[in-house]
């Protein structure tokens, strides 16, 4: 995966549990910074972001 790729799957799970937050490509790093939290990773860890995401921002179960 790419970090394009990367952003595009982190700020749509992001955006599915309504959380804010913009990104940045730079240097071989995507960072993507929220109210609470800036993540910053490489290419080689990117994939395992969005774990950390639903870690920090789990899902709600509807009601």
């Amino acid at each position: 995966m790419d970090l394009q790729q990367a952003a595009d799957e982190a700020m749509a799970y992001l955006d599915s549990v309504g959380v804010a937050a913009e990104y940045t490509i730079s240097n071989h790093y995507l960072t993507i910074d929220t109210d609470d939290v800036s993540f910053t990773v490489n290419k080689n860890a990117s994939s395992s972001m969005i774990g950390k995401f639903k870690l920090q921002y789990p899902q709600k179960s509807p009601n």
